[in-house]
This record gives C-alpha cells, sequence and structure tokens, in this order.
C-alpha cells in the first residue's frame, strides 16, 4: 500500500510539471503502460469539432515506433470500437479477449500490424468533459487486467486529464501572448512594409524609365530592386504567420552537417562582398537525426546573415560550428563573430516581436521567429555576446532517431 501511495504521488507530481503538450501526453503513455505492466499503451484525444478521437501513441523499440506512426493517422468515430465505446459511456472497458468481444474493431489492428489480445480502456474525464481515453494493450498477466490495475489506471486518467487540460491553458495563452505581442507590433511591422513598398515603387519607376529610354541598366537595376523588396515582403509575411501560431515541426531524418553546409554556400558570397571569411568546424562523425530541415535551415540562415551584418568590413569572421554531446543526446551548432557585440540592454530585448537593431533593413521578427522554432523542437538558443568583441549564439537539439 504504501508503495502505491508513493507511485501515486510521483504520477501527480510529475504531471503537473509538463506545459509542452507532446511531452506530457508521451509521459502519460509511458506511466500508464509501466502501471498496469502492459506491453504498450496509447491516449486517444477527443476532438470535440468533429466529435472523433485521434490516437497519439508512444512506445520503445523500433517496431512499436513503426506501429506509433502508423496509429497516429487513426481516427475512431464515438461508439466504434473499444475505445470510442468507451469515449461514449465513459465508463471503463477491461476486454479479456479482444477477438470474442462485440465492439472490438480489428482496424488499427490491420493497419498497423500490432496484433491485440487483451484491453483495458478507461475514460479521461474533466469537469464533465471527456478529454480522451487512455488504453493499455495486453497485459503480462496471463489472466489479463486486474480490478487493481482498473483502480490504478483510473486514477491516472483521472490525474492526465487535468494535467492535459491544463497544458492546453498554457499552450492557449501562449498563443494568446504571441497574437498580443504581434498586434503591439503591428506599428512597427507597418513602417517596414512602407519602407519596402517605397522600394518598390522606386524599382518599379527605374525599370519603366529603363524600358522607355531602352537604357538595358535600368532595366536590370530596378528588376533587382523588385526581386529583392519582393522577396523581403514573403519573408516577413511567412514570419509573422510562422510567430503567431504553434506549429509541429515537420522532422525528417536529416544531416545537420549538410543544412549548416547549404547555409555556409548562401552566405559565403554575400561575406566576401562585405570582407568577411566563413569558416566551417563540422563534426565528422556527427549522426542523422529527426528535426525540421526547412526550419532549422532557416535558423541558422537567419542567425549566420546577422553575423556577417555584424562584422567589420575588414578582418571580419564568421565561425559555424556543430558539436555532438559526449552521451549523444544532444547536438550543438555554434554561429560565432568577431563583430560589434551586443549591449546588455539589447541582449535583453534581442528575441522580442519586432525589435531590430538594423532600422529599416529589418523586420524585428527573425530572432524571435529562430527561438521559437528552435524551442518547437524541444531545443534551447543561448546568446553569448561582449560588446567590441563579437557575438555566439548557440542552438542546443534533442537528438531524435525516429521521425514524430
Amino acid at each position: 500500500m504504501q508503495i502505491e501511495l508513493e507511485h501515486f504521488y510521483r504520477v501527480e507530481r510529475f504531471l503537473s510539471s509538463f506545459t509542452d503538450l507532446n511531452r506530457l501526453l508521451a509521459a502519460i503513455i509511458r506511466e500508464s503502460s509501466r502501471a498496469v505492466s502492459a506491453e504498450s499503451a496509447s491516449l486517444a484525444l477527443y476532438d470535440d469539432t468533429t466529435e472523433e478521437l485521434y490516437f497519439y501513441v508512444a512506445a520503445g523499440g523500433d517496431e512499436e515506433r513503426e506501429f506509433e506512426r502508423k496509429l497516429r493517422r487513426f481516427r475512431i468515430h464515438m461508439g466504434s470500437g473499444i475505445v470510442g465505446s468507451c469515449a461514449e459511456s465513459r465508463e471503463i472497458i477491461n476486454c479479456k479477449d479482444a477477438y470474442s468481444d462485440s465492439r472490438f474493431d480489428s482496424g488499427a489492428d490491420k493497419a498497423t500490424g500490432f496484433v491485440t489480445r487483451t484491453i483495458l480502456a478507461v475514460p479521461m474525464v474533466r469537469r464533465k468533459k471527456l478529454v480522451g481515453v487512455v488504453e493499455a494493450v495486453n497485459s503480462k498477466s496471463p489472466d489479463g487486467f486486474s480490478d487493481h490495475d482498473e483502480r490504478v489506471l483510473s486514477f491516472l486518467a483521472t490525474q492526465a486529464a487535468l494535467a492535459v487540460e491544463n497544458a492546453r491553458l498554457y499552450q492557449e495563452n501562449l498563443r494568446q501572448a504571441r497574437l498580443t505581442a504581434l498586434g503591439q507590433g503591428i506599428a512597427g511591422a507597418a513602417h517596414c512594409i512602407k519602407n519596402i513598398l517605397n522600394a518598390i515603387d522606386g524599382g518599379a519607376y527605374i525599370l519603366e524609365s529603363g524600358l522607355r529610354k531602352d537604357k538595358m541598366e535600368n532595366v536590370t537595376k530596378g528588376w533587382d530592386i523588385l526581386k529583392r523588396n519582393t522577396r523581403m515582403m514573403k519573408e516577413l509575411v511567412l514570419d509573422m504567420l510562422t510567430y503567431s501560431k504553434q506549429r509541429e515541426p515537420e522532422y525528417e531524418i536529416t544531416d545537420l552537417n549538410g543544412v549548416c553546409s547549404q547555409v555556409v554556400d548562401l552566405v559565403t558570397e554575400k561575406a566576401k562582398q562585405n570582407g568577411v571569411a566563413v569558416v566551417t568546424d563540422l563534426q565528422s562523425d556527427m549522426p542523422k537525426f529527426a528535426l525540421d530541415p526547412k526550419g532549422i535551415y532557416r535558423s541558422v540562415l537567419n542567425l549566420a546573415s546577422n553575423a556577417v551584418d555584424a562584422c567589420p568590413e575588414e578582418g571580419g569572421e564568421v565561425r559555424l560550428l556543430t558539436h555532438l554531446s559526449a552521451d549523444g543526446q544532444t547536438a550543438t551548432i555554434e554561429i560565432r563573430d568577431n563583430g560589434c557585440g551586443i549591449s546588455p540592454e539589447t541582449q535583453k530585448k534581442l528575441f522580442r516581436a519586432f525589435f531590430s537593431t538594423k532600422g529599416s533593413k529589418g523586420t524585428g521578427l527573425g530572432l524571435a521567429v529562430t527561438q521559437k522554432i528552435i524551442q518547437e523542437h524541444g531545443g534551447n538558443i543561448a546568446l553569448d555576446s561582449t560588446v567590441g568583441e563579437g557575438t555566439t549564439f548557440t542552438i542546443t537539439l534533442p537528438v531524435k532517431m525516429q521521425q514524430s
């Protein structure tokens, strides 16, 4: 009894510590599987818009990872199958023999290749509102799941429902805070858009003048101005959309060094024009791992471009390094420059939306978006800068060997 109380206390304490919904759901499923000695566990969240349940699954091992990937695409109607029946009735279902139960729908088994024998499904309810269903599959006991297992999983489901509600509220508050910051920065964005539109007008005038007077150098100059400022407008709009809404990284098994090399290829020409050298030190045995290549590319490119801009015209140097931690759990990207540095006062505001040190040349969203992308990966971005000596931005990413 004492061991059980300690277990319940630990579950309650660690579930309340999560604010990231994905990490919370993964923790709930892991704990559910352990608590009732199940081979696997899953969690189906209720979508009150479509009145369906959709699976969120986390399990260890390569086979179960594949099972997880397939099952995430599987949605359930209320009343359909064991999980749907549990959600509709809001009552515990302890199925000793899945294939002899008329409520069992083997559609998920067929889709994933996972063979279900015994099922314990428990509703997650908070303030009479359905949150989802926790499901433990294939008890390691020959007699299936016990009454004790029902009580344990029921307790965990109650705590999980509260934790999920809190995590969702936290994410909604975070989203609202971003929207508020976006609204407050509209004046700054309008000023930036005005500058871009003025430049587009100027480019169009030069281009038209060149066409009238048959001066191809003016046509080329005007066209370059139009292309450059149209691209700036596109980037500003994309940054505003990215910053204002929560998004899941589009994970792929990716060569991090390859992403960094692509960035270096792009910024090297600009750096040469400014008299800046770009140097790389990429760890040769860096493994490929799961990340969003577009998001990380965008983040590293933004930091590298800023580093080039910060360097002096003569003797400027930007260094881009990658490093794998000794335990192989995290990968680090460093972008160093020997530029003007950033004052402590400016550092405090640097990641705020629409704060820019570049005047009319910057949108003030680049670093805010970069920080958001890294945090969505479960990573961290740190800044170390000394005025007159230079700046180092350090990105730390968790090494995930499987796609989410």
